[in-house]
């Protein structure tokens, strides 16, 4: 049901192209903008480097989009636009919506 997609999320992917230098340079771009359920599904915290990095786990459901893979990231934008970096994505409902496993990189 549409009263459940309360969040809007800019799904981006990635261009890489090299600077003057010959470095890598990665452009992050807008792929599509879709109304969403998020849902947080886990938290966890490992120390690296003397710094606790905490990592939470997010399911995203969203209306189908063709083309999303899993080296693309959502820009949660009606929360300040938290970067959520996509690490599984499903088809639901005989392509009616998509299921996104994302998670949220903490410091």
């Amino acid at each position: 049901p549409a009263g459940r997609l309360r969040e809007t999320v800019a799904v981006e992917t990635v261009t890489e192209s090299r600077n003057s230098l010959g470095e890598p340079v990665q452009t992050w771009s807008t792929f599509a903008t879709r109304r969403a359920e998020i849902v947080a599904e886990s938290y966890s915290e490992q120390e690296q480097r003397d710094q606790v990095i905490g990592t939470q786990t997010f399911t995203v459901r969203m209306r189908f989009v063709e083309g999303i893979t899993g080296k693309m990231r959502l820009r949660w934008v009606s929360r300040g636009g938290r970067l959520l970096y996509v690490s599984a994505v499903r088809e639901a409902n005989n392509r009616e919506e998509h299921e996104i496993t994302a998670q949220e990189k903490v410091t």
